[in-house]
């Protein structure tokens, strides 16, 4: 049997550097964690290659004398701890005092610092974890630390890194989300020879976020915040374009984290919010006395511990909760509930639009007169007793076709849709039908856009889409690692009609569209898309078909049909029958409800006849 053995240190670091240093961004986190904690001014960030080849930070903070930065390389060594009672107050950024000598263990590494001009500086050079030399450098007040060649020791580490482009997006979100936890230090990107942030010191958060997304653009700010329990949330809210992730920007007592709890909370109230809030960008300041927060349960401090976490749910959520509710209109009708099933009266009442599990529940009457049309995607919705499927789960049909009349003097028309009788169009905005067990509203919005998601999927898997080229080119300005992702994912654009080319260093082109799609329309599209594009990890084969559904789900948002339309009869039968053959008539892509269902039951109860 193999006998135990204690591991050698230059083990040990690399085996620390993997909980610490996971890519590019962590090394930058680490570093301007640092320089924060130095009191630094104004903190410059230097990327090659995303980050890969190199990461440069150089602060104007306190700087540190030669012994002060050969032992600053020793693992467990800071100046931030003296004893174990100090890790119930935790008031820096970083305290572990294991970044520096976790970095140096895995690239080509070099420490230049000075605390005091007139006395000179020091700089260390490291490689692998070994210190190769410490000569005497001449510097201002502050420090810089390269970092070349990451995990060039380790190329087990080094293939799992992502192409430079998604590197680069990870530590500019990592850097950008310090900048807002510091609105009063300077900061600065580079990427290569370019600029990418520049964002001077204010007092203001609201033009810190500005100065962080210029490019990007941004609309309305809302301020949010909420007090309670000695602890506070607030921050801002800026709402998206309707559609896809919100972006978060999480802060615990200055610390930028990745904390479910909280993610959790604001998701939630966004969620309930919408589809309105689909890609709101969300800061989120969540400050704590320090023994409420255990910040020492991850290796690379990325998560935190509350010690009361249902009541900082309760207060992030009501926060964001207040501003979004300040910004709705009155809703008369709040809830609308129908009668039990036929076969259980005095059954408890249903929300109408959870009569189904599939959907809406829509009546049964039919062209075909065998109830609601079959579709594929259902088959498996048949009961345990082997009746023929009619669109409704086991637990919950409707009365079969005639019980009805008998308990109403009206009565339905004749069936001329799947869906029931055609009616008409309600304000320009809805398509309404009557069916054997009521009225049938069908949004023709996302109805249309259920339509086209499928057919762009197809698209996208092999189908070739109608384009036109346009007498003047639209111009995108966008971020580097936009223009590096593009040529990885124009393939997938231009099977949607869009051909989009590289047009200048932080310029894209956009030369063709589809019919369907308008140049605002395009433009959004395309910065939405490759923010996907260069934000998602993992096999390449899920991401590519994660980015497929991004797109379609987006492009057919933009393109369907949009309330206060209208629509001619043939056009409304038109779009019910290309309605059947969706994956889903049921949902949207973003998970709304395309059917809504009154019963005659609820109508007639409302109006004094039950």
């Amino acid at each position: 049997m193999v006998r135990i053995h204690v591991l050698s240190d230059p083990v040990i670091n690399r085996i620390a550097a993997g909980e610490v240093v996971e890519r590019p961004a962590s090394v930058a986190k680490e570093l301007v964690e640092n320089a924060l904690d130095a009191e630094s001014t104004r903190i410059e960030v230097e990327l090659v290659a995303g980050g890969r080849t190199l990461v440069r930070v150089t602060d104007d903070g306190c700087g540190m004398d030669e012994d002060d930065a050969v032992l600053a390389l020793e693992r467990h060594a800071t100046s931030k701890l003296s004893s174990a009672a100090d890790l119930d107050r935790i008031a820096t950024l970083g305290f572990r005092g294991e970044a520096l000598p976790s970095i140096a263990a895995v690239s080509r590494f070099r420490l230049t610092t000075s605390a005091d001009p007139a006395r000179g500086g020091v700089e260390i050079s490291v490689e692998g974890g070994r210190i190769l030399a410490v000569e005497g450098r001449a510097r201002g007040r502050g420090t810089t630390v390269e970092v070349r060649d990451l995990f060039f020791n380790t190329p087990a580490r080094r293939k799992f890194l992502h192409a430079p482009e998604t590197e680069l997006r990870h530590a500019q979100d990592a850097v950008m989300a310090m900048a807002m936890a510091r609105p009063d230090v300077s900061f600065i990107v580079k990427h290569g020879d370019r600029t990418l942030v520049e964002a001077p010191a204010t007092t203001s958060l609201d033009q810190r976020l500005r100065d962080l997304l210029r490019r990007r653009g941004i609309g309305t700010i809302h301020r949010f915040s909420a007090e309670g329990g000695g602890m506070r949330a607030w921050g801002l809210l800026a709402p998206g374009r309707g559609s896809g992730r919100p972006q978060l920007t999480l802060l615990v007592n200055g610390r930028w984290v990745r904390d479910r709890l909280l993610i959790g909370a604001v998701n939630r109230v966004l969620r309930s919010a919408g589809a309105g809030y689909g890609g709101s960008r969300v800061v989120l300041h969540l400050t704590a006395p320090p023994d409420a927060v255990d910040v020492n349960v991850h290796p690379a401090k990325a998560e935190v511990r509350f010690a009361r976490s249902g009541s900082v749910f309760a207060l992030v959520e009501r926060a964001l909760r207040g501003v979004i509710t300040a910004g709705h209109g009155e809703i008369d009708v709040r809830r609308l509930e129908e009668a039990g099933p036929a076969d259980t009266p005095g059954g408890p009442a249903q929300v109408a639009e959870a009569t189904s599990p599939y959907g809406a529940g829509l009546g049964q009457d039919s062209v075909s007169g065998r109830g609601l049309f079959p579709h594929p995607v259902y088959a498996a919705g048949q009961d345990t007793a082997g009746e023929p499927f009619d669109g409704f789960g086991p637990t919950q049909r409707l009365p079969p076709s005639g019980t009805d009349d008998h308990r109403s003097g009206a009565r339905s028309g004749a069936a001329d849709t799947p869906f029931g009788r055609l009616i008409g169009q309600y304000r320009n905005s809805f398509i309404l039908l009557e069916d054997h067990h009521g009225l049938v509203i069908v949004d023709q919005h996302v109805a249309h856009e259920r339509v086209l998601y499928d057919r762009i999927l197809r698209q996208l898997r092999g189908e070739k889409a109608p384009s036109q080229g346009l007498l003047t080119p639209i111009l995108v300005e966008v971020d580097d690692a936009f223009v590096a992702a593009l040529s990885r994912v124009s393939d997938m654009l231009e099977r949607v009609g869009l051909e989009v080319d590289v047009f200048g260093p932080d310029t894209l082109r956009i030369s063709s569209l589809p019919p369907d799609l308008d140049a605002e329309g395009a433009q959004s599209l395309v910065e939405d898309f490759l923010e996907q594009a260069t934000a998602l990890d993992g096999v390449a084969e899920r991401v590519a078909e994660n980015l497929m559904e991004e797109l379609a789900a987006s492009l057919s948002c933009r393109a369907a049909i949009k309330v206060n339309h209208h629509l001619v009869e043939a056009e409304q039968r038109a779009l019910l029958d290309d309605l059947t053959q969706a994956d889903d008539p049921y949902r949207c892509p973003h998970g709304r409800p395309i059917i809504l269902r009154l019963s005659q039951e609820e109508m007639e109860r409302r109006l004094g006849r039950r």
